[in-house]
Formats: C-alpha cells, structure tokens, sequence
C-alpha cells in the first residue's frame, strides 16, 4: 500500500465506507489534506492516530477493570504502607 492514499484506499485501509472516511475528514477527525476536489491521507498519521485510540482505550479498560467504581478515592501509598505494617 502507498504511503500516500486516496479516500478510496483510506477506506479500505481502515475498513470503513468511503462516505465515511470524507466525512471523518471533512470533520477534521481524520487527519487528511485536500487536494484538488479530493482528499489525501497519509497512511503513517493514520497508524499513529489509531495506535494511541488503541492505547488510550486499553489502558481506560484496565483502570476499569482494576478499579470498578471509578468514585473510589484514590488513597496515598504512604498511607496504605503504614495500614499494612510495610
């Protein structure tokens, strides 16, 4: 695949319709340049946009799963240290 690509090629990519890939660019929700009466997008800013989504929601899904009321109060280390005789 290029390294620069088409909306039609962005929407293959990213597996999604190519209404929907304008529309996300349109948006500025998609990293994208126009050009002409198209648009262009860099498959790079696309693997990087999607790879920090990937991690931010991964990592809300562990504070999730270790913390399952997010309304607990956080307690100091120290505090928790000195609770437990350590």
């Amino acid at each position: 695949m290029p390294d620069i690509l088409t909306t039609e090629q962005a929407a293959v990519y990213l597996q999604v319709s190519t209404d929907a890939v304008k529309r996300l660019a349109r948006q500025g929700k998609l990293p994208a340049a126009k050009v002409g009466r198209g648009w262009r997008f860099r498959k790079a800013d696309l693997d990087e946009m999607f790879t920090e989504a990937m991690v931010d929601e991964a990592l809300i899904e562990e504070a999730e799963r270790v913390l399952p009321d997010p309304n607990t109060e956080w307690v100091p280390w120290e505090q928790v240290k000195a609770e437990r005789g350590l």
